[in-house]
């Protein structure tokens, strides 16, 4: 019987695969992704989501929220 835990941080690593500027995690605890931005952010930011499908439009929302000067690396 597959382990769902599993086919969640496959989808985490896929998702993160998709989208390099970001470390992407799934909490077997609480059942969430949990992304990283690997570029310049103010403490404390992070995306989480219960379903992976929501991810990727919120890291989005973060990264066009953020000043150009923290952006992809760019300090």
């Amino acid at each position: 019987m597959p382990d769902i835990d599993d086919d969640c941080r496959a989808i985490a690593k896929q998702i993160e695969r998709e989208n390099p500027e970001w470390i992407v995690i799934f909490g077997v605890f609480t059942r969430q992704y949990i992304c990283i931005p690997r570029f310049p952010a103010p403490p404390g930011t992070i995306v989480v989501a219960q379903y992976p499908d929501a991810v990727s439009p919120r890291m989005r929302e973060v990264e066009r929220l953020l000043p150009p000067e923290t952006k992809k690396g760019e300090a």
